[in-house]
């Protein structure tokens, strides 16, 4: 009995080529760098760590100085307005007295009269 007519045994769908050895590609890898690449993954991994807190550090540190230097522009923006309204104020006052002294003057010039 053959094995392709016993009912017991179906047929191989699938035959077995011959593998052409001769032209297969034979990787080797160099040992060192192979051990470095395996082991080196928690290295590389700690290094992006760092580097992105380093980065967020960085970007803190700018958004921190650009929120001082503009409180010091505003500052300094009141304070020109206080100056401008102030030397308004003195213009006004020819004298260059208070609004109070200006009063008490008045008052006096009013009393003698």
């Amino acid at each position: 009995m053959d094995e392709e007519e016993n009912p017991m045994n179906p047929p191989n769908k699938k035959r077995k080529t011959k593998k052409n050895r001769e032209t297969k590609v034979e990787l080797k890898f160099n040992e060192n760098q192979r051990t470095e690449y395996l082991t080196g993954f928690r290295k590389r991994r700690t290094q992006r760590k760092e580097k992105a807190k380093q980065d967020n550090e960085r970007l803190l540190k700018e958004a921190r100085q650009r929120i001082k230097k503009k409180a010091r522009e505003e500052k300094k923006l009141k304070l020109e307005e206080i100056m401008e309204s102030y030397e308004q104020i003195s213009k006004e006052n020819k004298d260059g007295l208070t609004d109070f002294e200006m009063e008490n003057k008045c008052l006096r010039t009013r009393v003698q009269l």
